[in-house]
């Protein structure tokens, strides 16, 4: 296996970071589409008015779906910008948190995982990791 080729993790946190993407992509047609349907009381949910947010939702969800091909595609650069993405998507969740919490804390958990699996689940190096001793 080449050191291109992502392992378990890499695949692991490139089709995640695809599925948040696509969470992403559905909460910004909704907000386009049917704004009242994104339970919103009396404060507003974000600075941005709904046709804004939804449009910027659109274009932060097409970054993580590039983000996850990337990944599963074996980019040298994808590590660090999947890394980067699924941080300011878990922080960015935190808008949502109080009209939609369990969908929130669902995606920053989400996050948290690409974020371990491009981190801590990642061999340093793994051509060394697989051979054995002689």
């Amino acid at each position: 296996m080449d050191d291109n080729t992502p392992g378990g993790w890499g695949v692991f946190a490139g089709l995640v970071l695809i599925m948040i993407g696509t969470f992403n992509a559905i909460e910004g047609i909704v907000a386009l589409a049917a704004p009242s349907r994104l339970f919103v009381g009396e404060e507003k949910l974000v600075i941005l008015d709904y046709d804004r947010w939804g449009w910027v939702l659109l274009v932060w969800a097409v970054l993580l779906i590039v983000g996850g091909g990337a990944l599963l595609a074996g980019a040298t650069w994808a590590r660090v910008f999947a890394v980067t993405l699924a941080l300011l998507n878990a922080i960015g969740q935190l808008t949502w948190i109080g009209t939609q919490p369990w969908l929130s804390v669902l995606l920053i958990a989400l996050n948290v995982g690409v974020i371990w699996g491009l981190t801590a689940g990642w061999p340093a190096n793994r051509q060394t990791s697989q051979q054995t001793p002689a």
